[in-house]
């Protein structure tokens, strides 16, 4: 569905996570094609370089945070510009670690993971879709990862979370397409930031970590240490590629109906084309004991939407 803010006003995007990375670098290419941004981050301190901006302001924000602080932070950037256009939902992090030892103990890391990765990008959507409707316009943009299609040892707390927003996000776009607002995942591949830095990983391994896991663990931590800083997607394409998504221009400037699910990387492209086939080969496999399973005569209700 198009979106129908005019393309002659400077939009205003409203966007998670603008330390480092991806975040920083939507903010430079937001500015550089004319718009104007509202930057947010746990601590706005290394933002100072946009600090004296007309269009740009900043502020403080944790995703984690209760639904009313949230809903107080869009109130306060509504006010900065008038509106909010574009919702990114950038900000989130790596939790690494076995699955039994991450349960082991308590739960509470595992929740964190969902609670920034999760429930902070919807609580967030949530905050802002009353004003969306109202104006019956915006676009919510969502980064997810090929994570979200490919399970690996000790990275199952990351795709997991992957995986559950996927999941809310594509029952979300089929909620809110008829107000006009547009909704889209950017399923990234590795891309040359600082995800993988030392000073960024988390993991779910404690003191009292199980030995049997140590194998996994190691060959899932070098192949970590190798990758980074040689990840061959570069990000400021992939984010000059989601802004031409927003603003209906470069390769989608004739696609006036854009999927859902953006792919970005030929990593990428690879992995979800590959699990795309394989579940084609699964399901061949066993559709006969798939329908072994069904009452028998004919279908009664419509088909699952």
């Amino acid at each position: 569905m198009p979106d129908s803010t005019s393309h002659l006003a400077p939009r205003v995007w409203f966007i998670t996570g603008c330390s480092s990375g991806f975040g920083k670098s939507f903010v430079s290419s937001i500015l550089a094609r004319g718009d104007r941004v509202i930057a947010t981050a746990r601590k706005i301190d290394g933002l100072s370089e946009f600090a004296d901006r007309d269009n740009v302001k900043l502020l403080e924000l944790d995703i984690t945070h209760s639904q009313n602080c949230l809903n107080e932070c869009i109130l306060k950037a509504i006010n900065f510009f008038g509106q909010i256009d574009v919702l990114i939902n950038n900000a989130g992090y790596v939790l690494t670690g076995p699955m039994e030892e991450i349960s082991r103990i308590s739960q509470s890391q595992l929740l964190d993971q969902f609670n920034a990765n999760v429930f902070g990008p919807l609580n967030l959507t949530r905050a802002v879709l009353p004003h969306m409707r109202e104006r019956r316009s915006g676009t919510i943009i969502f980064m997810s990862s090929i994570a979200a299609w490919r399970g690996v040892s000790v990275g199952g707390p990351y795709s997991a979370s992957k995986f559950a927003l996927e999941g809310s996000v594509e029952s979300l776009q089929k909620e809110i397409a008829s107000f006009g607002i547009n909704v889209h995942l950017a399923v990234l591949g590795q891309f040359r930031t600082d995800i993988l830095a030392a000073h960024r990983r988390q993991s779910g391994r404690g003191t009292n970590s199980i030995r049997d896991y140590d194998d996994a663990v190691e060959i899932f931590q070098n192949r970590l240490e190798e990758t980074n800083k040689k990840q061959p997607g570069d990000p400021l394409q992939a984010v000059e590629r989601i802004l031409d998504v927003v603003h209906r221009r470069g390769y989608f400037a004739d696609h006036m109906d854009i999927p859902l699910r953006i792919v970005l990387g030929s990593d990428a492209v690879d992995i979800v084309r590959d699990e795309c086939q394989k579940m084609l080969d699964d399901l061949e496999r066993q559709e006969q004991l798939a329908r072994s399973t069904d009452y028998p005569g004919p279908a009664e209700l419509q088909k699952y939407q």
